[in-house]
């Protein structure tokens, strides 16, 4: 600043601490002699503003929100009896509503349940480059706690509890859709599950690749397995 006259001084002073960017939009000659630069702690976007111009400020309140999008936590809502499963790192599957599938994984496990859902919170970090994903938005999560390409799988409703185990029903291999005077047998199998959705059931053991099992009308099955045990006893 040396050689600088007094006016210059003066300008140079009133806008110390500013970035260019900022400095070449201001007129001089209106621009209040009290000044000072607010310095962000991250990089980011403001996502909340807290003071308009002119109002009077202290260093207890709070002036911008910052964030950056560039990562987004996702929270989980976990039922207490499915956290034995869960472990830092898995994958999860988040996708927003109206939106396209995401991916990430689990970075916390929180040590407390909810007093009012009894759930267990869990944290997910994901990427969002694009910024297509929003804060506060809803969607289903998966959390993956394995994955098995060649898993056996069936719908939900056509496992049924025989009152010792699991069972399902497998169709004779031998059938020929093709012959009309073919009967359609049907074999009870019990199987040992596994992983299980909103839709379907892991089978790890009971029922070979490729074997059809009695989905509709099982129910049906089910109630004559029933009526043929109670006449045994």
């Amino acid at each position: 600043m040396k050689g600088l006259a007094e006016e210059q001084l003066a300008a140079h002073l009133r806008l110390l601490g500013l970035p260019e960017s900022v400095t070449e939009r201001l007129d001089p000659k209106r621009t209040t002699t009290n000044l000072l630069p607010v310095t962000a702690p991250l990089d980011g976007v403001i996502v909340t503003r807290e003071v308009v111009a002119g109002e009077g400020v202290d260093a207890a309140k709070p002036l911008f929100v910052i964030a950056d999008p560039k990562q987004m936590w996702l929270t989980l809502n976990v039922r207490q009896e499915d956290t034995r499963h869960l472990k830092l790192g898995q994958p999860v599957r988040f996708t927003p509503a109206g939106g396209e599938e995401v991916t990430g994984s689990v970075s916390w496990i929180s040590t407390a349940v909810d007093e009012k859902t009894r759930t267990v919170k869990v944290r997910a970090i994901l990427p969002n480059p694009d910024g297509r994903l929003r804060a506060n938005a809803f969607g289903p999560g998966k959390i993956i706690l394995r994955e098995e390409p060649y898993a056996v799988a069936v719908r939900n409703e056509a496992i049924h509890w025989d009152g010792d185990c699991h069972v399902v029903f497998v169709r004779d291999r031998n059938y020929n859709p093709q012959d009309p005077d073919t009967l359609v047998v049907y074999h009870v199998r019990k199987v040992r599950l596994g992983a299980r959705d909103e839709d379907h059931t892991e089978l790890l053991a009971g029922v070979l690749p490729g074997e059809v099992v009695a989905r509709k009308g099982s129910a049906v099955l089910e109630a004559q397995l029933l009526k043929s045990k109670l006449g045994e006893a």
